[in-house]
């Protein structure tokens, strides 16, 4: 008896297990099924997918505004908007198209026309917000990266249009124009500082207040009979004085090593007189002495026309432009890029088109009779040489 109930149990444990197994095999059965079933509906979904008509998905071109060129202006248009004539601009692109050429060219590349014309177009206007609504697809931070190189690019040819009377021809040439304007001999420069405003760094704002008390660069320059500026010197805050300036520049060093000779330059009263920088009679008690000072000014009055001409034709450097709004450095570019480019306009004659602006009685330039405590330092050597010219010529 016993040994039939434990037959039993083994028997329905043995059937157990054996159900178990197939009801495993039947699931797995089940599942693989399941995943062929599911293969099959993708494999057809896939198919159903590929028969259907493909839809071009088209990028959409990207529009570009069309570049400003010169094609199509008028003459008058052309200086009205650049200061310059069609062939100077040209002339001007090719001796800069080896610095401002693109190294990769892209439909997004901005040509090197099209950054020229928007330089000068602000120099000339002296805002950005006028270069931009006139040079099509052109935003303000890519005006910004490439308005250093085209500056660069024109400073490369300051000793091809800055250049002091250098040989006897030339001096004697700028001599014999001097002398025609009022008979004042041996002058081979009228020399003068002017102030262009500034936005200062707020480090050193000390440095750059005149004493108009505004913000500025003391820029000094000389300029020839003909209203050409033949030296400058753009580095130095607006709070340096111009005779300061001067005992420190290279042209006061070429006249005391002797290398023009017995030609000078007429100065204001900003300056010390030496034996080659002749300046007015502060009190002139005789006859000769006030001939001496009529001719003295009609001469120098050359330098502060062009100072006028050279902010009216460019007016980034004028009041009426507002202050330039960039470093110290960079109104320094933009000062010598404008004095090439008047050069430019003088020497091929080209029109201001707009009047000299007036200047505001605040704005006007240092008080020639106006000399800072401790500046003057007349040599004794300046005076007896302005009496000699007195003497023999008035």
């Amino acid at each position: 008896m016993g040994q039939t109930h434990l037959y039993l149990i083994r028997t329905h444990r043995t059937n157990s297990r054996a159900a178990e197994q197939q009801q495993g095999a039947m699931e797995v059965i089940l599942i693989q099924s399941a995943r062929r079933r599911r293969a099959q509906q993708q494999q057809q979904q896939l198919q159903q997918h590929q028969q259907r008509p493909q839809r071009q998905l088209r990028r959409q071109e990207r529009i570009f505004r069309p570049r400003t060129t010169l094609q199509g202006l008028r003459k008058h248009d052309i200086i009205q908007r650049y200061r310059l004539k069609w062939q100077a601009i040209q002339q001007l692109l090719q001796n800069t198209e080896q610095q401002l050429a693109p190294t990769l060219v892209t439909p997004r590349t901005i040509p090197t026309e099209t950054k020229l014309l928007a330089v000068l177009h602000m120099l000339a206007s002296g805002s950005f917000q006028t270069t931009g609504a006139l040079v099509g697809g052109i935003s303000q931070p890519s005006f910004s990266a490439f308005l250093p190189k085209v500056l660069d690019a024109i400073i490369r040819l300051t000793p091809r249009h800055i250049c002091f009377p250098n040989t006897l021809q030339k001096q004697q040439e700028t001599k014999q124009g001097f002398y025609a304007i009022s008979g004042f001999p041996h002058v081979l420069g009228a020399i003068d500082c002017t102030h262009v405003r500034l936005v200062p760094p707020a480090a050193t704002e000390h440095l750059y207040r005149n004493r108009k008390h505004t913000h500025s660069i003391n820029v000094q320059a000389t300029v020839d009979h003909r209203g050409l500026i033949t030296n400058i010197m753009a580095k130095y805050p607006g709070s340096v004085h111009d005779s300061y300036i001067f005992r420190h520049c290279t042209i006061n060093e070429h006249f005391q090593d002797g290398r023009y000779g017995n030609g000078l330059l007429v100065a204001d009263q900003g300056y010390d007189i030496q034996p080659w920088i002749m300046t007015p009679f502060g009190n002139p008690s005789t006859a000769a002495e006030r001939a001496y000072n009529e001719a003295h000014r009609r001469t120098r009055s050359i330098v502060e026309q062009t100072f006028g001409i050279l902010k009216s034709r460019f007016r980034c450097l004028d009041i009426t432009g507002g202050s330039l709004l960039y470093s110290p450095e960079m109104v320094c570019r933009i000062i010598l890029t404008c004095a090439i480019l008047h050069n430019i306009c003088i020497r091929i004659n080209i029109p201001l088109l707009e009047p000299e602006p007036h200047m505001p009685e605040e704005e006007e330039e240092e008080d020639a009779g106006l000399q800072q405590e401790g500046e003057q330092q007349d040599t004794a050597a300046g005076i007896p040489r302005r009496q000699q010219i007195v003497n023999n010529f008035f």
